[in-house]
């Protein structure tokens, strides 16, 4: 059939109109007073999760909308359908499935959606980490902790761990003995976060940390871009590991400090030519930054 086709025309119609209709059932629901819904979850035409994901992006986890469709996908029993096909052979179904239990929130799908994050197929585990994030929680965020232990530094995973920690929880992990693996991503997921709470834990491990903890805390610490962190990076650029002294000397060209820029020229003299190089493009960055403000005062 020719994408120009009439027949294909009609589809394309009769395709919008079923998910302008299930957008208008969605909303009646998360508006009140619609206590009803019902759902074909393996229809293909229309990507429920996709209209769902649109309708629930902007709400607040607390608000009433959010809860009302909570209730109505549990009551009406489209919330046990999705669980369910999350065990489905097909990969399309499974990822579906997650999309939707993350756009509701559900804290009851967690433990029902840890097991896709051992998947071989990248799409189905990279889906439920999504989930997982926009569900959020303490729960969620210790799940992909795990996953994150077993399977690596994975940036779906990070972003996913970034976006489901609670207040303190990334504190709490980094300041806690831990398993390899566990403050690396913790420390990223910080710093993505841009959380000014983490600055101190941030530092410690970038006293006492092994040297890849002590590289990623430079890096996530030039992201949250507290001048409280200054401190620990500058000494930082001592350190015996050439990677760390690389990563102190990108963060303090994020950070803007112009007071660093007498220990930066000492590191011309470094005996690596990574570090030389990198203190180079520092230097330049921040005695240009000086140089504005000096002309602009």
């Amino acid at each position: 059939m020719s994408p120009a086709s009439p027949a294909a025309a009609i589809d394309l119609a009769r395709t919008r109109v079923r998910r302008a209709s299930l957008r208008r059932s969605l909303e009646a629901v998360a508006n009140g007073p619609r206590e009803q819904l019902s759902i074909d979850l393996s229809q293909k035409d229309v990507d429920v999760a996709a209209v769902l994901e649109e309708i629930t992006r902007p709400l607040g986890c607390d608000s009433t909308a959010l809860l009302r469709l909570m209730a109505v996908f549990r009551n009406s029993g489209i919330a046990d359908s999705a669980i369910e096909r999350l065990s489905a052979k097909s990969g399309s179904a499974r990822r579906s499935s997650a999309r939707i239990l993350g756009a509701l929130r559900m804290p009851q799908a967690v433990s029902f959606l840890a097991p896709m994050l051992a998947s071989k197929d990248r799409a189905v585990s990279d889906t439920a980490a999504r989930a997982l994030g926009r569900i959020g929680g303490s729960q969620s965020a210790q799940v992909l902790l795990t996953a994150i232990q077993r399977t690596g530094l994975r940036r779906t995973l990070i972003c996913a761990l970034a976006r489901a920690a609670p207040d303190l929880f990334l504190e709490v992990a980094l300041g806690a003995p831990q398993r390899p693996g566990v403050k690396p991503a913790a420390a990223l997921a910080a710093g993505l976060r841009r959380r000014q709470t983490a600055v101190g834990p941030l530092a410690a491990l970038l006293l006492h940390g092994t040297p890849r903890e002590r590289v990623i805390s430079c890096r996530a610490l030039g992201w949250i871009g507290s001048s409280a962190a200054i401190p620990a990076v500058l000494a930082a650029l001592a350190d015996p590991e050439w990677k760390v002294r690389v990563a102190a000397t990108k963060a303090l060209r994020v950070l803007h400090d112009g007071a660093a820029i007498l220990d930066l020229e000492r590191l011309h003299a470094d005996r690596s030519p990574h570090v030389r190089q990198a203190s180079v493009i520092a230097l330049r960055k921040l005695t240009r930054e000086v140089g504005f403000i000096e002309t602009w005062l």
